[in-house]
């Protein structure tokens, strides 16, 4: 009769398991953000979510969409993640976050020509700034009095809005920025100011109502932790450092 139970115990726990194992490949969406994702849905973070997912036996895809429509469609349940996500009170009622896998540093990106003298946020009141629509630092821009917000598709679209002189300044990703700028020829008309207005903690998301939300989460920091044993991690920021490292010249 133990023996019975033993067997009847096993299966239970076999099924369990098969029950939270993910048979199809988990789909991502994000806007496109160089080097962290680019066009073609390659990128820093790309890899670093696949390869964490990969060593858990778990295959996963990216689509590219702005990042207002992507966060509409994990809300909607159309897809399973978002795969670069900073973590806000609001986002928490809502989405279940991994733990970080990367700290992204937010800098003001001014017009050289411009008179700013950057010495933090206190310095940016009364200015014009250009940001990326829906991201989570909105909130915190709100705070600064009289700071006017300019919601804008992209990191393209924020620098121009300043060469351009449509924007006092904007608040860029510094490892964006410099790709951005590298890119474009824009290495000596805009200025990139130390240190960062705000550092945020990268995680991927999950919508709470997602029926394997814990299970996924769950593999991914196991994964996580696993690639950074392994050496694997570094392997991959390496691999991007000529990138997301490099200031312009």
């Amino acid at each position: 009769m133990t023996k019975f139970f033993i067997i009847l115990l096993l299966c239970i726990q076999s099924t369990a398991a098969l029950s939270n194992s993910i048979t199809q490949p988990l789909v991502g969406s994000h806007n496109e953000w160089p080097p962290y994702i680019f066009a073609d849905g390659t990128g820093m973070t790309t890899e670093l979510v696949s390869a964490a997912f990969f060593s858990q036996n778990i295959a996963f895809d990216i689509k590219i969409a702005p990042f207002s429509r992507a966060m509409r469609m994990l809300e909607n349940n159309e897809i399973d993640l978002i795969p670069a996500l900073w973590w806000t009170e609001n986002r928490a009622k809502t989405i279940l976050f991994s733990q970080p896998y990367f700290t992204n540093e937010l800098s003001i990106i001014s017009n050289t020509k411009s008179q700013l003298d950057y010495q933090g946020p206190h310095s940016l009141e009364s200015l014009t700034i250009s940001t990326i629509r829906g991201y989570g630092y909105h909130e915190y821009l709100q705070s600064i009095d009289r700071l006017t917000i300019v919601p804008l598709l992209n990191v393209h679209s924020c620098l121009e809005h300043v060469k351009k002189h449509r924007a006092d300044i904007a608040l860029v990703d510094k490892y964006a920025a410099w790709f951005e700028m590298k890119n474009n020829g824009y290495s000596t008309e805009l200025t990139i100011w130390q240190p960062a207005l705000i550092k945020h903690p990268l995680h991927i998301g999950i919508s709470k109502e997602h029926p394997d939300a814990e299970y996924i989460i769950t593999s991914f920091n196991k994964g996580l932790e696993q690639i950074k044993r392994s050496g694997e991690y570094d392997e991959i920021l390496a691999r991007y450092e000529h990138l997301a490292s490099a200031q312009p010249e």
